[in-house]
């Protein structure tokens, strides 16, 4: 055995959603090791712990190896706290994964000295292979130092049969400080062509589990209390009939008032009025529509690979069966202009949807997307300066299109982010319709974004705006709560 203790970081990273749910992707890394005899432990920097707490957790726990999880945006703050955990700790090999290293592979290497080993795509095989004592020029998806040359090695097969990982049990998280709801992955990989998504260079290949392993997994959680879940795949009605298994499966073994999300994005074209039926049936409640475009011409430039037919009908089916539905669009994409974008809002207002995010388009580096930009010479920032820099999340310009300049651009993202704010209320006022002014009232006040930081920043609040939200739901659906 090379290496029998190891520690697995999840680093503090920007965004709302940090700390709201354990990491599911570290959560599979560490069953993996978990199930083959490798003790581990876990930090999750995005609850409040610092470097200090880091350390502290390295002298208790002792690790032989040091592994942490790499974003591409901010990566020089993580190449930062890799070399502080080397400079205080020189004797353990430190390894990375993580999409920001399966996408620049050995060059994440070559800028981060501190780093001995760099995971690429699936990790769950090649850290155990690590740790075993496997020839390092035998495992697949490993990138490694040997005589001062960086070295990587051939591409493992994407494992086909899910159904052979164990799902996560999160032993070593500290669970008490997310929100109670349960990440599945039902399914990995996405074989679409979206432009601007980095999804299809990190997972390619399709791969879905078995009806019987994902309920097997809700089953587990279910009977340690947990009733929310969230179906977080980029592709979970991807197959229409496994959809329809997955309730059945559900129904079959009586599990009962759930709330059940789908908040990634499911596919318009593939999903209708009776699949919507039918998994509302068996508590889902809450979908979200990656609509990205507002009409046919943006949508092919995009390579969305639906209409914006397929999209209005899914929503208007999915709203008026009572889902609480969000729409996510992508802004500033090559050829689009200011009233490509109205399409975008002209939607958002048409149907009672409860929230709807316009995101700031980043060019990741490998995506085509990106490619374009490069090529036509658009770029107002290079990769290594916005990557860096989280105001690009917002609104800050990283290219421009000679139909959205970057002034016009700060201008749009200003427009688009008062129309947010007013779906966002609006939603908000409905819920709390029944009481009149003090209802109206109540929606601007939780639609401001002050309040919006303190509920993600504050883990008690979001735990008990999780409960309300969970309870109303039951309660909505005419069933009383567990």
């Amino acid at each position: 055995m090379r290496y029998g203790k190891v520690l697995i970081v999840n680093p503090e990273s920007h965004g709302e959603w940090k700390g709201i749910r354990p990491h599911i992707g570290l959560g599979y890394l560490t069953q993996a090791l978990q199930d083959r005899g490798i003790e581990y432990d876990y930090l999750d920097m995005n609850l409040g712990h610092g470097y200090r707490q880091l350390q502290e957790k390295i002298d208790k726990f002792k690790p032989d190896l040091v592994g942490i999880s790499l974003l591409s945006m901010e990566y020089k703050k993580f190449y930062r706290l890799i070399a502080q955990i080397k400079s205080g700790n020189p004797s353990i090999p430190i390894v990375a994964g993580g999409p920001h290293v399966t996408i620049l592979k050995e060059r994440v290497l070559e800028d981060c000295p501190a780093l001995d080993y760099g995971v690429v795509f699936e990790g769950e095989d090649a850290l155990f292979e690590l740790c075993r004592g496997d020839e390092l020029g035998d495992i697949k998806n490993l990138i490694y130092r040997a005589d001062g040359t960086i070295i990587q090695n051939e591409q493992r097969e994407f494992k086909m049969n899910l159904d052979e990982l164990s799902f996560p049990r999160y032993e070593k998280f500290e669970l008490e400080k997310y929100v109670p709801e349960i990440d599945i992955y039902s399914s990995r990989g996405c074989p679409h062509e979206c432009i601007f998504c980095p999804n299809r260079l990190i997972s390619p290949v399709y791969r879905a589990r078995s009806p019987q392993h994902v309920v097997d997994e809700m089953e587990y959680w279910y009977e340690r209390g947990h009733r929310q879940f969230n179906f977080d795949d980029d592709n979970f009605n991807y197959v229409k009939s496994r959809v329809y298994a997955i309730c059945d499966e559900i129904e079959r073994r009586g599990l009962k008032n759930l709330f059940l999300r789908c908040s990634n994005g499911i596919r318009a074209d593939r999903v209708d009025k009776d699949m919507l039926i039918r998994m509302k049936e068996v508590g889902f409640k809450y979908i979200a529509f990656g609509a990205d475009a507002g009409n046919n011409r943006m949508l092919e430039i995009v390579k969305k690979g639906e209409t914006i037919e397929d999209i209005e009908r899914a929503v208007k089916d999915a709203c008026e069966l009572g889902y609480d539905t969000k729409l996510l669009f992508v802004v500033g994409t090559p050829q689009e202009t200011w009233e490509d974008v109205e399409d975008k809002v002209r939607l958002s207002r048409k149907y009672p949807v409860k929230d709807v995010h316009f995101y700031n388009i980043i060019p990741y580096p490998g995506t085509e997307l990106f490619d374009w930009i490069k090529e036509n010479g658009y770029f107002l920032r290079g990769p290594a300066d916005y990557l860096n820099d989280v105001s690009v999340l917002e609104n800050t310009p990283v290219f421009e299109t000679p139909e959205l300049p970057a002034e016009t651009r700060i201008k749009l993202f200003k427009y688009l982010g008062k129309v947010q704010k007013e779906v966002h209320r609006n939603a908000i006022a409905d819920i709390f319709s029944d009481y009149g002014m003090a209802g109206k009232i109540a929606g601007r006040v939780l639609s401001n974004k002050y309040f919006k930081q303190m509920f993600y920043q504050n883990f008690a609040v979001r735990r008990i705006a999780e409960r309300i939200r969970y309870k109303k739901a039951v309660e909505a659906s005419g069933k009383d709560a567990a």
